[in-house]
């Protein structure tokens, strides 16, 4: 018996033992887990870092749009009326380089007066983040049956503005130095064109004496149409009177002729001249245009300036 309870005894200390092990092991094991699960803070930062993600906005490097109407290859029959940009709204926008203010849709209406043939516009847009378009805008002037042409020297070119704004479908191609001797090409040109002028008007005599030779030589090219319209001349010069002489010698000739009297209508009046004696100031250039149009259009009424 005593050796059973020795036994016993024997088996119960290496169980208890045992149980002494496995509990450490146990103690131990949860030990461990506790310390991976909980890093140091420097250890969290690192992993916060690798995990995070980073959002920027996108750059814009896309150039602003740029409409125009009319585009480039256009025709158009219109004398007057407005060169139209849109383009992106908040962009700083140039017609020919002139800054011009758009609406904040982004679009501006520029009234134009088209010259005869090619009109161009440079068009450039620079939105909010300066993104730059430049457009280059070419289109072209073909006039309306009925329109009326002039052609003139520096003084015709000085009353251009009040002169088309009483001639409706009217282009004035004026050039500085012009003279009389110039008119026989020029008014072949006009009637080479697609749609001819019913009426041309020609300012010239400025800058030389206007000859009979020249003259006829209009008529010829002109023939009975369109209707020829000559101002004659106010200018301090030698040539003045045999000029006026020949040109009213030449509207007596010819049915479809007609004269403006511009030298009877501003004799003595020096205060409507600049200090040359012959480029009239604003109140002359009015005169001058009223006596084309009257000389033109039926039952012609002064234009009111206001």
């Amino acid at each position: 018996m005593r050796g059973l309870f020795l036994a016993f005894v024997c088996i119960s200390v290496v169980l208890g033992g045992c149980s002494a092990a496995s509990t450490s092991a146990t103690s131990t094991t949860t030990s461990t887990f506790a310390m991976l699960t909980t890093l140091p803070p420097l250890a969290m930062e690192a992993s916060a870092a690798q995990t995070a993600t980073t959002t920027t906005e996108p750059t814009d490097t896309t150039p602003p749009l740029v409409a125009t109407s009319p585009e480039s290859g256009d025709v158009v029959e219109w004398f007057r009326g407005q060169f139209t940009v849109r383009t992106e709204p908040g962009s700083t926008v140039t017609i020919n380089g002139e800054p011009v203010e758009v609406r904040t849709s982004g679009t501006y209406e520029l009234p134009v007066t088209n010259t005869l043939g090619t009109n161009v516009f440079i068009v450039t847009s620079t939105d909010e983040a300066d993104n730059l378009t430049t457009r280059s805008v070419r289109y072209e002037f073909v006039p309306q049956q009925g329109w009326v042409a002039g052609i003139g020297d520096s003084v015709m070119l000085g009353s251009k503005i009040e002169i088309e704004k009483r001639l409706g479908d009217g282009v004035v191609d004026a050039t500085v130095s012009s003279q009389f001797n110039n008119a026989p090409k020029l008014v072949a040109g006009l009637l080479a064109r697609p749609t001819p002028p019913e009426v041309i008007i020609i300012g010239l005599g400025t800058n030389g004496p206007v000859q009979e030779r020249h003259f006829e030589e209009v008529m010829e090219i002109a023939g009975t149409e369109p209707l020829m319209v000559f101002v004659n001349v106010h200018v301090p010069r030698t040539w003045e009177a045999t000029s006026n002489r020949e040109l009213a010698a030449g509207v007596d000739r010819h049915d479809n002729a007609v004269l403006v009297d511009w030298f009877a209508a501003t004799e003595g009046r020096n205060n409507l001249f600049a200090n040359d004696g012959f480029h009239p100031k604003q109140p002359g250039r009015v005169i001058m245009a009223e006596l084309i149009a009257a000389a033109i259009l039926p039952d012609w009424e002064p234009f009111d300036e206001e």
